[in-house]
């Protein structure tokens, strides 16, 4: 494993020649926007306890507690902006012939920054599912009032029924049909990325397993080192939004 800052030959040769692409991004990757990540000592787990605010049993015992939490998240998420790491990463797709982003974040940075090619394993920020007809519905362009009481929480526009914020809390299941996707091509790369993640959420999905087993090459973006570092091949131990546009800028005038 490389760990250094500098750019080297073979790690610009691996992104020039690889065909088939994996990123993996956590909340690393939005930092730089100015959202706060979760696990880090200044992280958002650390003001909420996840055990209120992102479990089912939290939400039954204070729905109006929750909602005002994932209320205040949308108007962070609304006034980010998306850094050079997701630009980079959306300049990405048309590059390699096979290319998926798999993102655990919530935010739309990443659709902002104009990726197509990309999941959502942990839901979307900007929706809410509905507890009776399980409808998603997207609420970017609803008017909440600035704090929830009973009466007026999030309704199903179809059935009128209580909605919860359409993320995957902690003791919840991926959707299958999702993780399978992502699975599927974490286990056919050739080259997969890891962006600001440390790996805790599920050992990463064992996503990286599945590229080590496949022979592919594994570049990790990330100041700290974290539970994904030691199946990389390449660590380069900054923030994306540094060292993937300088990365990029390598690749795209490589001489083959």
């Amino acid at each position: 494993m490389s760990n250094s800052i500098f750019l080297q030959k073979d790690l610009i040769e691996v992104f020039a020649k690889a065909k088939n692409v994996f990123v993996f991004t956590g909340a690393g990757a939005s930092k730089e926007s100015g959202l706060p990540t979760f696990r880090e000592i200044d992280g958002e787990w650390k003001r909420f306890d996840p055990m209120t605010f992102a479990t089912m049993e939290g939400f039954v015992h204070d729905p109006v507690l929750v909602w005002n939490m994932y209320r205040s998240r949308q108007k962070q998420i609304a006034q980010a902006q998306p850094n050079p790491g997701h630009i980079t990463l959306a300049c990405m797709e048309s590059f390699y012939s096979d290319f998926l982003l798999v993102t655990q974040n919530v935010d739309d940075l990443h659709e902002r920054a104009g990726s197509e090619k990309m999941v959502k394993i942990h839901g979307d920020a900007w929706q809410m599912r509905c507890l009776e007809c399980s409808g998603i519905f997207d609420v970017r362009d609803q008017d909440f009032p600035e704090e929830f009481v009973m009466e007026t929480l999030p309704k199903c526009p179809n059935c009128g029924g209580f909605c919860r914020p359409n993320i995957v809390w902690f003791g919840e299941y991926l959707c299958a049909e999702t993780l399978c996707l992502a699975t599927h091509h974490a286990s056919i790369c050739d080259l997969m990325i890891i962006v600001g993640t440390s790996g805790e959420v599920s050992n990463g999905y064992g996503f990286a397993e599945f590229a080590c087993d496949n022979g592919a090459k594994i570049v990790e973006i990330n100041p700290t080192e974290g539970l994904l570092t030691e199946y990389a091949d390449f660590w380069v131990a900054e923030p994306a939004g540094e060292a993937l546009p300088r990365i990029w800028g390598e690749v795209l005038s490589y001489e083959f």
